[in-house]
């Protein structure tokens, strides 16, 4: 047993055994490659992007839609490329009204991609698209649009131009797979000079306006007058109309019973000391009898008294 243990292996198997080593060793860099391979080939398109492939540089046909791909590791590039909608604010335009008046204007685009023409987009233009196309084009439609009106008309025009911008834009963007969701005119400045004529006519037309709410303050209260005028004359003749039906009601009361009654109650027995044609001689040396029937008559004087008065 112990000669058999101490006999040297046989030459084949040392060799078989180098080949199974060589043979697992193969299989598992295959397998390592195998892996790394997959793992290169896979990609990911992310929500909210389609992705553009290129073989060697050239563009293919179609997109890739969000999700998962396979693609040729060294062979195939997949660009990704955002087709929600995105702002893109414009740089200050220079532009001249209807009769030559320098206008400033700045403004915003909300756009996206058509996401089946990605591919065409990236083609044609590239990535920097906005500054390629989206720029100039805005530029070209403001400067044709903004002089179709007077300077005085840009601000109360706002929304017209910014209409008539986004329809011109839209057609010629359209060529690249732009779509154009909306255009803002988010600033519209004049020349210093035609500015402050801008504010001069605005101050005027303040003032005016105070005057004007003066002038109409004024006409209230003068109709305020008027009416208050109205109201003491109507409330004058209805005093006076009241005063005339009392003394109507006052002259109808008055009967000759009252007048006869009045002139015996308040008359104090004296005669008048001054006559007329019209009023007959009354012997003032005799008393006048009384018509009070409740009073007795006065004594009449007797001759002795008359003698010792003289």
């Amino acid at each position: 047993m112990s000669n058999l243990t101490s006999m040297p292996m046989p030459r084949n198997s040392q060799s078989q055994s180098a080949v199974r080593l060589v043979g697992c060793t193969t299989i598992a860099l295959f397998a390592i490659l195998m892996i790394i391979g997959v793992m290169m080939s896979g990609f990911i398109v992310s929500a909210g992007n389609v992705g553009v492939v290129t073989t060697f540089g050239r563009v293919e046909d179609g997109v890739l839609y969000p999700g998962f791909h396979l693609r040729f590791p060294f062979v195939n590039q997949i660009h990704q490329i955002d087709v929600r909608v995105q702002p893109h604010a414009f740089k200050e335009i220079d532009a001249a009204s209807n009769e030559q008046q320098s206008v400033k204007l700045t403004g915003m685009m909300n756009y996206h991609l058509d996401p089946a023409r990605a591919n065409e987009l990236y083609q044609k233009v590239g990535l920097d698209f906005a500054t390629k196309v989206i720029d100039p084009a805005f530029s070209d439609y403001i400067k044709e649009v903004v002089p179709q009106y007077k300077a005085s008309e840009i601000l109360l025009k706002r929304d017209d131009i910014r209409r008539n911008t986004k329809e011109k834009l839209a057609k010629n963007l359209e060529q690249y797979g732009i779509v154009v969701d909306d255009v803002y005119i988010s600033n519209i400045a004049f020349s210093p000079e035609y500015q402050q004529a801008i504010e001069q006519k605005q101050t005027q037309q303040q003032n005016v306006g105070r005057e004007e709410q003066v002038l109409a303050q004024k006409e209230i209260q003068a109709k305020q007058k008027i009416v208050d005028a109205r109201g003491e004359a109507d409330a004058a003749i209805e005093r006076a109309r009241g005063e005339a039906e009392s003394n109507r009601v006052r002259a109808q009361s008055v009967t000759p019973e009252l007048i006869r009654y009045l002139e015996t109650t308040r008359w104090d027995g004296k005669l008048p000391q001054v006559t007329s044609s019209a009023m007959p001689l009354i012997d003032i040396g005799q008393p006048i009898q009384s018509t009070d029937r409740s009073s007795s008559p006065a004594p009449a004087p007797t001759p002795t008294s008359q003698g010792q008065r003289r």
